[in-house]
């Protein structure tokens, strides 16, 4: 992981798509080489995303056919051949604008089977769309798709790991950090770091990327990656390609495949849909300008994939305003956890070592496991605040989200419903005049 940007790249994908479009931003044009193949020109000088179909000297990505007889095909950073790369792949390909200079492969995971309640998993990550007659209980596997939620894979290439002493990868979010014994879980992978080279900081709620080395249920780590940082050019022009994970309550920022940040402004176009079918689930294809500053695509145009299939995300977003409190690596507001990870974007000049004390709205995903904040801004005008997740009852009997109780009871209509409300702000965690904010 150490100083592979382009590995990184198509692991944090989980599923994303990167191109260079040196003419209109996701334009192309089709020709005949000199074998007669008909062939996407114009191409951008970087393209991450799913193989759908190979020949002897062509690849098909994201709609685009390259050209690929003369590329240069790694593996897993291994020199290997085209023949090698199969369709549901998700790969990494440079280009001269005309046909394809090198292509690389890297699964997202390679891990054991976890079987539990019917469901297939990695390292706590969920497989749906997995081969069912294809694996077993603690076979390795490597695993490559598109991530749609933090807790969800949807399977577009699976493969057995017929090598038990193959060096493996595994991502997912820390639970049960144990620093003493220097061992966390991912899902229910034990992991043990002892030895481990670390990037970044680990706490409970990170995301991250380990690689190492799997026997009798243990994971041993040799490096962990809690960084997830990304190396590209400043203002490349970029295509990705995924789900949506996240949408902002004003829609100008999405996140795609729970790793790339997108912001949409008033220039951004919409092909086969318009602002409003951004939604959770909706699987698009985005051109843009790349801030490396910001680690965000700027939007210029989207495109909706109509044909794809919608996943069923296991994840819910949320928003909540308040006081947040910023102490130990622990972010709270009411005395409830919420997480910040690599691809949590700060507005208003905000960062993590100014947040305590500070009046906030944030907004992010959230599942029984965590609260992972997407985006966190300043909240100036703390009269009314708006609150979006899951009316639940406290050991009071009360009603209450995130941590508020509405004095005047007008939460309890809402209870054990998902809503985005509008609530005046009374004072600490009192709130009152709750209705529904379209």
């Amino acid at each position: 992981m150490t100083n592979q940007p382009k590995k990184s790249a198509a692991k944090l994908i989980l599923s994303s798509t990167i191109i260079l479009a040196l003419s209109a931003c996701g334009s192309s044009v089709s020709n005949h080489d000199n074998s007669g193949l008909t062939v996407s020109e114009n191409l951008s000088s970087l393209i991450i995303g799913q193989v759908t179909d190979v020949t002897s000297n062509s690849i098909t990505v994201n709609d685009h056919i390259i050209a690929a007889d003369s590329a240069e095909v790694e593996i897993e950073g291994k020199l290997s051949t085209l023949a090698n790369i199969k369709s549901g792949m998700i790969v990494e390909i440079e280009t001269n604008g005309t046909y394809a200079t090198e292509i690389d492969y890297d699964p997202v995971i390679k891990g054991p089977i976890n079987i539990k309640n019917n469901q297939v998993n990695i390292a706590g990550i969920t497989l749906s769309n997995v081969n069912s007659s294809d694996y077993s209980e603690g076979q390795l596997f490597e695993i490559s798709g598109y991530s749609d939620s933090l807790h969800s894979l949807t399977v577009t290439y699976q493969a057995p790991i017929t090598n038990s002493q193959a060096e493996l990868e595994v991502q997912g979010s820390i639970s049960h950090l144990n620093q003493q014994l220097r061992t966390f879980n991912l899902g229910d992978l034990i992991i043990d770091y002892q030895q481990a080279y670390i990037e970044g900081s680990l706490n409970n709620g990170q995301s991250v990327e380990v690689e190492g080395f799997y026997d009798n249920s243990i994971f041993t780590a040799i490096e962990i990656d809690a960084a997830q940082s990304f190396s590209f050019t400043n203002n490349m022009d970029t295509e990705l390609e995924g789900i949506i994970t996240f949408v902002n309550n004003n829609m100008s920022l999405i996140t795609l495949n729970s790793q790339w940040q997108i912001r949409i402004n008033d220039h951004t176009q919409f092909e086969d849909g318009t602002i409003a079918n951004l939604v959770v689930g909706q699987f698009i294809e985005v051109d843009g300008l790349w801030l490396q500053d910001e680690n965000i695509l700027l939007a210029e145009e989207i495109e909706f994939e109509s044909t794809k299939t919608k996943p069923t995300s296991t994840s819910h977003q949320f928003s909540v305003a308040g006081i947040i409190s910023y102490k130990q690596d622990i972010a709270t507001i009411n005395d409830i956890e919420f997480t910040f990870n690599s691809q949590t974007v700060f507005e208003d000049g905000l960062s993590i070592n100014t947040l305590d004390g500070q009046w906030v709205e944030l907004e992010g995903t959230y599942n029984n496991e965590q609260n992972t904040v997407n985006e966190v801004e300043l909240e100036d005008d703390t009269s009314e605040i708006s609150l979006r997740g899951l009316v639940s009852e406290n050991q009071n009997q009360q009603a209450t989200l995130w941590g508020y109780i509405s004095e005047d009871n007008s939460l309890t209509p809402y209870l054990n419903q998902t809503v985005n409300l509008l609530c005046q702000w009374v004072a600490s965690n009192q709130i009152r005049a709750c209705i529904i904010d379209d």
